[in-house]
């Protein structure tokens, strides 16, 4: 049967989630006010731009002028596991290409991870309602979040200063935090070289240069002992 399978259930395989989301899309849009978003904007950010990696690396690149095509190609070439997600998925998903169109859009780490563990439990295909209602139910929790942090923000900024500049640590705390969690340990030495250029550059007076020097680790082969 399939009944276990339709559009609510995709939806309520999304709280687990939207409960991580909720929290880092709140931080995100507070920190995207403080850049001077409106409301409606970092909404509409967020419904364009379904990456918290990528929103936080993008604030955090405007905010230090970087220029943009670099940005564009670190949030191009941090969003490339993407295609490796759709291969694996691909034959495990019964659904049309409108279905598998709306499913990629959603497609975030953890939606990926919840879809293959739902597909291991059954061990046959998932259906377009299933998947769209996980897909959906994630990038709409994550602009509600976003919202919300942006209007808080807004009121911070206008009737408690103090607060609303404390706030901007918020930016650099997620993006450490989102890339803190998907890190592995041979990752590490690479991390640590990353803050290492990046507060050199820092110390001497380029911090427009930053990002991109700390993005330089990323394309040292990884040499693992076997």
């Amino acid at each position: 049967m399939t009944a276990d399978l339709g559009l609510r259930a995709g939806m309520r395989a999304a709280m687990p989630i939207a409960a991580a989301y909720l929290p880092v899309a709140f931080a995100l849009g507070a920190a995207s006010s403080q850049l001077g978003f409106s409301i409606l904007g970092s909404a509409l950010w967020s419904a364009i731009m379904f990456s918290g990696a990528n929103q936080a690396l993008l604030l955090s690149g405007l905010s230090s002028e970087v220029p943009l095509a670099i940005l564009a190609f670190l949030a191009i070439a941090a969003s490339l596991r993407h295609v490796l997600y759709g291969v694996a998925l691909a034959e495990r998903l019964d659904a049309s290409s409108a279905g598998r169109a709306i499913f990629a859009y959603g497609l975030t780490d953890e939606v990926f991870a919840t879809t293959l563990t739902a597909y291991e439990a059954r061990d046959r295909t998932l259906p377009a309602r299933w998947l769209v209602g996980l897909a959906v139910s994630a990038l709409g929790i994550w602009i509600i979040g976003t919202t919300l942090g942006s209007a808080v923000g807004d009121v911070l900024r206008v009737r408690a200063p103090g607060i609303s500049a404390a706030l901007d640590f918020a930016l650099p705390a997620l993006f450490v935090g989102l890339v803190w969690s998907t890190a592995s340990r041979s990752m590490l030495g690479r991390m640590l070289l990353s803050a290492t250029l990046s507060a050199f550059m820092i110390f001497l007076g380029r911090p427009e240069l930053a990002i991109p020097a700390g993005a330089l680790p990323a394309f040292i082969p990884d040499r693992r002992i076997r």
